[in-house]
Parts: C-alpha cells; sequence; structure tokens
C-alpha cells in the first residue's frame, strides 16, 4: 500500500460536496463518542462503569486477547510486536490481571479476508475463548483494486467498495457474536497518511470519516464493544515521529494507539452484550 495511491484515490472528492455532506460523519462520530463515555455526575441514577473497572472487578484472574486484521493489526513496522503487546501490559499494570496475546493479523487483508478467515476453525476456537478482540481492518478495502484495476476504478467502484465494506464489517461481527457473544470486541479507527498541508488532505478526511462512521455504528450495535479513536494519537502535523514507512506506525506510533486504546477503556462506559 503506497501513499500515491491514496493521493490518486482521493482527487474525485476535491470537487464533491456541500458542507453538510463533508463534515456529517464527523458529526455523527463525535455524538456516538460522547453517549459512550461514562458520566462522573453523582445524579445520575444508573451507575455506569468503565471497561478498566469491569476487567479489575471481574472474579476472573486472567483474560485472553485476541488480535484479527491487517498489517497494523500483525504490528508491521515495531520490533516490539506492534500495538496489543503494549496495550496487554498497560492494562496488566492496571488491573494485577494477566492477559494473553493471540495476535492473527494478515498482512494485506481486506474485510473480505477478515471474514473468510473468521470461516476456519481454528480461528473460531482462538474467538471463542477470548475475553477481549482487537480488530483493525478496512484500510486496504479501496486500495486494492487501485493496485490491481487503477485509481480510476477504484474510484468509480467507491460507493459498491464502501457497501461491501459496511456489509462485510457487519458480518464480522455478528459471526464473532455467533461464536461469543461477551468478549470486549475493540475496533480501531483507520488514520490519515496524508499530511494536512497538503491540499488532498481534505479528501482524505472525508474518506476516512466515512469509513470511521461505519466503524463506529456497526461497533454500536454488538456490544460489548468499543472503538479506538487512534486518528486523535496519530497525527498527520508530526508524521515523521509516529510513521515506519509510507503506512505503517513506528513504535512510538504503535505506542500512541496502546495509549489510546487504555485511555477508552478508562473512560468509556461497559455495557454487556444482551
Amino acid at each position: 500500500m503506497k501513499k500515491r495511491y491514496i493521493v490518486l484515490l482521493l482527487l474525485l472528492f476535491l470537487s464533491i460536496g456541500t458542507a453538510g455532506w463533508y463534515y456529517y460523519p464527523q458529526y455523527k462520530i463525535n455524538q456516538i463518542k460522547k453517549e459512550s463515555v461514562v458520566v462522573k455526575s453523582k445524579n445520575t441514577k444508573v451507575k455506569q462503569i468503565t471497561y478498566i473497572d469491569y476487567l479489575k472487578e471481574s472474579s476472573k484472574s486472567s483474560y485472553y486477547h485476541l488480535v484479527l486484521g491487517d498489517s497494523v493489526a500483525q504490528g508491521r513496522g515495531s520490533d516490539k510486536g506492534g500495538f496489543a503487546i503494549r496495550v496487554n501490559s498497560n492494562l496488566e499494570n492496571l488491573t494485577t490481571k494477566k492477559f494473553i496475546l493471540e495476535n492473527q493479523g494478515v498482512s494485506g487483508a481486506t474485510s473480505q479476508g477478515l471474514l473468510n478467515q473468521l470461516q476456519i476453525p481454528a480461528v473460531q476456537e482462538s474467538v471463542q475463548k477470548a475475553d477481549i478482540i482487537s480488530i483493525n481492518i478496512g484500510g486496504n478495502d479501496l486500495v486494492q483494486i487501485a493496485k490491481k484495476e487503477g485509481p480510476l476504478k477504484a474510484i468509480q467502484s467507491y460507493d459498491d467498495v464502501k457497501s461491501n465494506y459496511e456489509e462485510n464489517l457487519q458480518d464480522i461481527f455478528k459471526k464473532i457474536r455467533s461464536l461469543n457473544p461477551d468478549a470486549i470486541l475493540v475496533l480501531n479507527e483507520l488514520y490519515n497518511v496524508v499530511n494536512s498541508e497538503q491540499k488532498y488532505y481534505p479528501a482524505t478526511e472525508k474518506l476516512l470519516n466515512d469509513w470511521n462512521l461505519i466503524a463506529y455504528e456497526t461497533a454500536l450495535s454488538h456490544k460489548p464493544a468499543l472503538v479506538v479513536p487512534v486518528s486523535d494519537a496519530l497525527l498527520t502535523e508530526d508524521m515523521e515521529k509516529w510513521l515506519h514507512d509510507s503506512i505503517h506506525p513506528n513504535d512510538e506510533g504503535y505506542t500512541r494507539i496502546a495509549q489510546k486504546t487504555i485511555t477508552t477503556f478508562k473512560n468509556n462506559s461497559f455495557v454487556e452484550a444482551q
């Protein structure tokens, strides 16, 4: 996946849309984030606990953490195991529990690829025993078409690719929930690798907000689940500090993702599966 593909794919968006069309996805994301945060007012009638509180208060002494998705899930660009091993270390310190990690990330995986992976009996067994399932997926869906058939075809196919991604992500969550109704599902936002000073930046932000809104809405319907606002941690203004290559974080980047994951666990209200 190369940055030039991303730039070429998004040329079309420079000339499209009104302010409402552009800002609506981010507005909806902000609303969902706001509704997910624990209300700390003493007047709140319903007791709320955070995900960290839930893990602390559980009778379990250890947790099984499964990672699924693409090369970012896999930890490409890191010499120290990517974000997941850092998340486990932080959770162990905060809860005094043991966290066991299994990383099933696959470089180049698309949402369809992950859906196919979930049909494998060994992967299904891992899903069934998991207490936490981290997922990073979606970045390759559009870019794969650009690589195979060119950026023009990818632009022409954008609506179809977006619809397929939304359907696949729903099917991924449904499949996981059919195997494991109770695991905490942790879905990472996609992040931007185009500098905010470049003219293509607004177009890339629009695309990523579209993709990330799908993530937030999907997680909302499959509780207990949360979305990590990775784009808040990997800012385009200082990409030279956290970017390993044209797309993957380095160890600094993965540390930021892990820290944002922990912050999300601390702030979001835990909701048990219905």
